[in-house]
This record gives structure tokens, C-alpha cells and sequence, in this order.
């Protein structure tokens, strides 16, 4: 990831991301402005293979406000807020009006999240399978 993007996302969305985790309304209102903007099919068209990869962040997200599921550290959990809270903010790094760049920082950002959580996604990925 880039360096100065990388700088953006922990000085101004990782400490919005730990407010949040005290805060459950803001978490459902930032998950369904996240579903509402993934309802847009040229979002989805923009994100490609990582619309499946943030509606399972959503999910997991979910799962823990809910507390259906808590077998999961503090980190990941701001992690994926990160990605989320990233995710519907318009004006990030590269504003998301800009066709054709604008969702690349998002999908630098998500892939970045994936990457730091990936024991836990997996953990997460396996208890939804057996709560089938």
C-alpha cells in the first residue's frame, strides 16, 4: 500500500474506528450506509472481486455488535470498521466521485484490512459454516 495513503487511513480512520467500537448505533449506521452505497451497481462494477470480500467484513462486523459472534481480537475488529468507515466516506483519500480512480484507494484499503485480519477472517469465514 501507499505510503502517504497508508499514513491518511491511521491518522484519520483508525481513532474514528476505535470511537466506533464504543458505539453500536454509529456501527449500524455506518454498516447500512455501507450496504445502501453497495446497492449501486457501478459501485460494485468499481470494486470487482472485492464486493464479496467487504460484504463478509460486513457481516463479521454484524455478527460482533450483535455479539452472535466474539471470538475475534480488538485489532480486528478496528481493522474492519476501517474498511467500512473508509468504504462510505465520499471524500477519502482519492474522492470516490473520480471515475475510474476513485474506488482504487478503497480497494488498496480493503485489501490492506484483509490482509492484516487474515487468521481471523478465516475463523469467522469457518464459525459462519458450522451456524449454518
Amino acid at each position: 500500500m501507499n505510503q502517504k495513503l497508508l499514513k491518511y487511513i491511521k491518522t484519520k480512520f483508525v481513532k474514528v474506528a476505535e470511537d466506533l467500537m464504543e458505539n453500536p448505533q454509529g456501527l449500524k449506521f455506518s454498516l447500512e450506509k455501507a450496504k445502501e452505497k453497495l446497492n449501486k451497481e457501478s459501485v460494485r462494477d468499481s470494486l470487482g472481486n472485492y464486493v464479496e470480500d467487504l460484504k463478509t467484513l460486513m457481516r463479521l462486523l454484524k455478527s460482533w455488535v450483535s455479539r452472535k459472534y466474539t471470538g475475534v481480537s480488538t485489532q480486528t475488529i478496528v481493522y474492519t470498521i476501517v474498511a467500512i468507515v473508509y468504504f462510505v466516506n465520499p471524500t477519502d483519500f482519492v474522492p470516490d466521485f473520480i471515475f475510474g480512480l476513485g474506488f482504487m484507494d478503497d480497494i488498496a484499503v480493503i485489501s490492506w484490512v484483509l490482509d492484516k485480519i487474515k487468521v481471523d477472517l478465516k475463523s469467522f469465514k469457518d464459525w459462519e459454516k458450522e451456524s449454518e
